[in-house]
């Protein structure tokens, strides 16, 4: 699970700012939606929280930073001398910000109980700095350490770096966990929370697929779960079937340098086709197939796999925009499934974006589970509603009504005259043409 992230310099987010799942005082309010089993130091993180704001806000580019970093771990450690960190996008507004590093650092609790916390900076060639901590005390210990100038010889160990080899080689591009994580000399440690990292946490744009869990499709049983979730929640669909047909590597046109991994991906997608089975009134079944299901369900269907694959397994996942195209009452069925100690016991975590402020609901999310976004001068920031007072807004306020009245900011503002008298004068102006 997640406890915090950190970032700063990306995208809009210009000054750091730390986005927090810790819950600081889980209190009696919706106890069910913080972990049950507290993580080394007493640490209680949160099963779910969502970020509000206007468009263009910086809700979505604070998800994507928790791509850039797992970008950053999974191909950085193959980089060639020299070439570009492709997940370097700095704050371009700013001339003291356009050339400086990204920064980020992230504090997480495996499956395990083991809390580590990762940092690393970076410009378009070069990892600036980088380390890993673990807490086995409410203190960091020092796993790994890298400095500005430190090459592969230089970089430092922590006494908690047991096992395996320590020293490997690594151009100033390549992140050092990147290279050992992936490596079968390094101690299981270092290759937990790589791997942690890099397949535990699970990022969704608006309306992408799962992109990182087409394999789970092909798990033993899948299928079957998942046309039992779709046929309780009132899609008028009874099962779902996968065809698969073979396809060839030729019949794509990959780049020389396309990720083998990614080109697996692309070979398994155009392998299958799904149909939907829907009953007719004749007690027979008729054959939907995608095209002929509403965005809403599509949708419901793509994120399926991955709830029970999340459910079982445990990790991260991230949506930006969870009740795009699906109906209000399916966005706060997800959020309740994480939140639900009986579906959740192992503590799977859900960061979503959204607009739909019903589901600022003090009955579905804690006041510390609700984030909001603004951008001053082209520069995002983020707070909790927790960050008010609290003897103003208690766990029974009336969130969303207090929201849509501006009382906690990160609405859009919008100059209504402003809009009348322009398209009024291009009415006119198209009269008088």
């Amino acid at each position: 699970m997640i406890i915090e992230f950190t970032v700063s310099n990306f995208r809009s987010i210009k000054d750091e700012q730390t986005f927090s799942l810790y819950a600081a005082t889980p209190g009696n309010h919706l106890v069910s939606n913080v972990a049950s089993s507290p993580a080394p130091g007493n640490i209680t993180p949160l099963k779910s929280a969502g970020v509000y704001g206007a468009n263009a806000s910086g809700k979505s580019n604070l998800l994507l930073a928790f791509r850039a970093l797992r970008y950053l771990l999974d191909r950085s450690g193959s980089l060639k001398d020299g070439e570009a960190i492709d997940c370097y996008e700095p704050h371009i507004l700013s001339q003291a910000t356009r050339n400086a590093p990204v920064n980020m650092e992230i504090e997480f609790v495996m499956p395990g109980g083991n809390r580590f916390q990762y940092h690393v900076s970076f410009t378009q060639n070069r990892i600036i700095e980088e380390g890993l901590g673990i807490y086995l005390t409410p203190w960091k210990s020092m796993i790994f350490e890298r400095e500005a100038n430190d090459t592969w010889e230089t970089i430092k160990f922590g006494a908690n770096y047991k096992g395996g080899a320590r020293r490997m080689p690594f151009f100033p591009n390549n992140a050092y966990l990147s290279k050992a994580g992936n490596s079968a000399d390094a101690p299981e440690m270092i290759r937990g929370a790589y791997n942690f990292l890099l397949n535990g946490i699970t990022h969704l744009n608006t309306n992408e697929e799962v992109v990182f869990g087409n394999e789970i499709y092909e798990q033993k049983g899948v299928m079957g779960k998942v046309s039992r979730l779709l046929a309780l929640i009132d899609t008028g669909i009874s099962s779902v079937k996968m065809e698969k047909k073979e396809v060839k590597e030729d019949d794509f046109s990959f780049p020389q340098d396309f990720p083998v991994k990614y080109k697996k991906q692309v070979l398994l997608e155009a392998s299958r086709k799904f149909l939907f089975c829907h009953p007719t009134d004749s007690n027979e079944t008729a054959l939907f197939e995608q095209n002929r299901e509403s965005a809403g369900t599509y949708k419901m269907f793509s994120l399926a796999p991955l709830l029970i694959d999340t459910f079982e397994n445990g990790g991260v996942l991230i949506v930006d925009e969870l009740d795009n195209s699906m109906h209000p009452h399916m966005a706060e069925l997800i959020i309740k499934l994480f939140n639900d100690p009986e579906v959740n016991p192992g503590g799977a975590q859900l960061i979503f974006s959204t607009h739909n402020a019903n589901l600022m609901s003090p009955d579905l999310l804690r006041r510390d589970q609700i984030w909001f976004a603004e951008k001053t001068d082209g520069a995002s920031r983020f707070f909790s509603l927790a960050d008010f007072d609290k003897k103003k807004v208690t766990p029974t306020s009336p969130f969303a009504k207090w929201y849509a009245e501006g009382r906690f900011g990160a609405i859009p503002s919008i100059d209504y005259r402003g809009v009348v008298k322009l398209l009024k004068k291009d009415r006119q102006n198209a009269q008088e043409d």
